[in-house]
């Protein structure tokens, strides 16, 4: 069906019976919501066409109702030509009762054909509907009504402020649980966790949108990388007049999962170490840092987005802002004047213009982190997948926009090869051009030739002759270990020497030859046991190796701990020079190397001067062993741990989570004030020249060691 200006005369289009409006007011500005409930959609539209649209009921023309809204304007109404637009958008859209065939041209055909193929090639995120749940909502709503207003409001707030108190407290303990979220041993909790809260996050948008009369169309599930996680459809909660209840229903999922992260944290806070406070930190987690992530973005079309265009009365704001990107982009590729977009001129024009920047750079974002995740998580078949799920959300929208671009071009002179060539070749160039990047390390203040004194003998911890910081002379004193176990064998082993020496001197006084050689070797064979366990007793007792300062925080707490073979007991150093012991991670390995007797600049944490240092030395082969305690996270310092395999619930072990070098770095005279444990950051420029693409295949690669197995 064509209209044209000579039909509006005598055309009496009819619209639909089955259609509603809702007038909802925006600032100063009044609108109306057209809903479609036959096809689930909805349609923001201007008071003026509103009135346009009611007028069409099949008996009137259409210059008839121009000439009425004419006069009830005073003179200002729609033009013919703008009667003859808004009934072609009605037309599209199937809103008018003559349009029981829905014909479509051949354009119209491929591009619902192609937005189709864009949604059924997309492996990653699958939509299944599950029912119409409408009855069970509006039942729900009218138990929890009590729970809906300004007394559960409140009841809210108290518990979601407790439960951010007690994080508050316990902070230290729940920063050290972030080490262990992703760990392989709690994906199958995180996923259970999310997929629950969830649940619950779309069961709070379903009431509350029941709860303000608009109905629940449909739940079902959706799966977003093969996770499973519940949907309800309210969006029919935008025909609310009240924009505040609109607001309320958007923030309604977000509202419930905060008051479940609130009562885990509280239930956290009261649960020792182990896998029910893991699980529990992990909905703390989910609940509140993920869904404020995610749901209130509103760069997504999530629960933020909503939130957002109520809030500045702006309706239609991700359709507005994609129409003036493509439109922006299309100036930039073919450098016509009459495709320029108008430079914006009022606020709502500069939210419409950065908001479509904005969106489309967030868009990019997420879609490399989905197919990134794919590939790393779902390892081979991930790779599949990301291959058709980059057609569905790259190919295919390409292909859309260069059909867009072809019809802008009609007129318009040539010069699109020439900006594509040159927007890939900034592309290729950023990605491409090599540079020397900086190289950022931890580290931490150390005496120079510090010597690490370890227990070789297990044993209690008897006596502490020294502090931190004393200054000592080699082979004093330090501390005293005690092992009972091991001095009644030395005991024993003294005895049975005494024992063979009698039966030895015996043999000799009877003058048997043989019985005498056989008895002395015996005692020699005694004799060596009883020096080497000598030696190994005297392990108990650790002195000085050399003359130098003692660096033993923890030396107070030593008192009566029991000390393993290998556990470290204290340090020393010497009492002049400081040096930094620095953790090396694989990805900056090449460039230390490379970097070794080069300068390099110190910054101390806590310290505003910034020295001067040389690298002096780097350990060959990477390794998980804990270079130094105030390195690690339970220190508050910047390297992850985890427990070894060989840690039990009374002793717990430790290592890196992952591998590191070390790196030696030698400071000058002036900082022999540092303390011995204090973190520093080495930084310095490499001499090896890297480029954009080569470091994002090493952070690919690092993922995929980490968490792709």
């Amino acid at each position: 069906m064509n209209y044209s200006v000579r039909e509006l005369e005598s055309l009496r289009p009819l619209l639909r019976g089955d259609l509603r409006f809702s007038v909802q007011e925006h600032g100063d500005e009044r609108s109306c919501v057209i809903e479609d409930a036959a096809a689930s959609k909805f349609y923001r539209v201007g008071f003026d066409e509103y009135r346009f649209f009611r007028s069409l009921d099949g008996t009137q023309t259409v210059a008839a109702i121009l000439s009425r809204l004419a006069r009830d304007a005073k003179g200002e109404a729609y033009s013919e030509h703008e009667a003859l637009q808004m009934l072609r958008w009605l037309k599209d859209n199937h809103l008018i009762a003559v349009e029981s065939e829905r014909a479509k041209t051949d354009s119209e055909q491929n591009q619902r054909a192609m937005k189709s193929a864009v949604t059924w090639l997309n492996p990653l995120i699958v939509r299944i509907p599950l029912g119409r749940p409408d009855r069970f909502f509006a039942w729900l709503a009218a138990r929890m009504k009590p729970l809906l207003g300004g007394f559960g409001l409140l009841v809210w707030l108290a518990v979601v402020s407790f439960g951010a108190a007690q994080v508050a407290v316990e902070w230290p303990r729940f920063a050290r649980g972030f080490d262990q979220i992703l760990g392989r041993n709690n994906w199958l909790w995180l996923g259970l966790v999310w997929a629950c809260l969830k649940v619950l996050h779309e069961l709070g948008h379903g009431v509350f949108c029941r709860h303000y009369g608009a109905r629940v169309r449909e739940v079902g599930a959706i799966f977003v990388m093969f996770v499973p996680m519940g949907y309800v459809d309210a969006t029919a909660s935008i025909g609310i007049a009240s924009k505040w209840k609109r607001i309320v229903v958007a923030c309604a999922g977000m509202y419930v999962e905060l008051f479940i992260a609130a009562l885990a944290a509280w239930w956290w806070s009261n649960t020792p170490e182990g896998e029910l406070a893991t699980v529990l930190h992990d909905a703390v987690v989910t609940g509140s840092v993920l869904t404020l992530f995610f749901n209130a973005n509103p760069l997504m079309r999530f629960d933020g987005y909503y939130i957002l265009g109520d809030l500045l009365g702006i309706p239609n704001l991700s359709t507005r802002s994609r129409s003036w990107f493509q439109r922006f982009a299309a100036w930039c590729l073919l450098g016509a004047k009459k495709l320029r977009p108008a430079f914006p001129a009022s606020r709502e024009e500069w939210v419409v213009a950065l908001y479509g920047v904005c969106s489309w750079a967030w868009q990019i974002l997420v879609l490399a982190g989905l197919l990134l995740g794919a590939t790393v998580l779902l390892k081979g078949g991930g790779l599949l997948l990301a291959a058709v799920a980059a057609i569905a959300w790259i190919v295919l929208p390409l292909v859309m926009f260069a059909r867009q671009l072809a019809s802008m071009a009609h007129g318009v002179s040539g010069g699109l090869v020439l900006r594509a060539c040159i927007v890939a070749g900034l592309a290729g160039l950023a990605l491409f051009f090599p540079y020397r990047k900086t190289v950022v390390a931890p580290g931490v203040i150390e005496f120079a030739d510090t010597r690490i004194l370890r227990a070789e003998c297990p044993g209690f911890v008897e006596k502490i002759h020294v502090h931190d910081g004393d200054v000592v002379a080699a082979g004093t004193l330090l501390i005293e270990l005690r092992n009972d176990e091991v001095a009644s064998g030395f005991a024993r082993t003294e005895r049975n020497v005494e024992a063979q020496e009698q039966r030895t001197r015996h043999a000799y006084s009877r003058e048997d030859v043989s019985a005498y050689q056989t008895e002395l070797s015996k005692l020699d064979g005694l004799k060596s046991g009883l020096a080497q366990n000598k030696l190994y007793l005297g392990t108990l007792s650790i002195r000085a190796p050399i003359a130098g300062r003692i660096s033993g925080r923890l030396l107070p707490q030593m008192a009566g701990s029991f000390m393993q073979s290998g556990s470290e007991i204290l340090r020393i150093g010497e009492t002049t020079g400081r040096e930094i012991k620095v953790a090396v991670a694989q990805s900056a390995e090449p460039h230390f190397r490379t970097a070794l007797g080069q300068p390099v600049a110190v910054r101390v944490e806590g310290r505003e001067v910034m020295l001067a240092g040389i690298l002096k030395n780097f350990a060959g082969e990477a390794s998980r062993t804990i270079p130094h305690a105030a390195l690690t996270a339970p220190a508050d310092g910047p390297l992850p741990v985890r427990r070894t395999e060989e840690a039990t619930q009374d002793a717990a072990k430790f290592e890196l989570a992952d591998p590191h070098f070390t790196a030696t770095v030698g400071l000058p005279a002036e900082a022999a004030g540092l303390a011995d444990g204090e973190l520093a950051r080495v930084k310095f420029r490499s001499t090896q020249s890297v480029t954009l693409f080569n470091e994002l295949r090493s952070a690919v690669a690092g993922w995929t060691r980490k968490f792709g197995g």
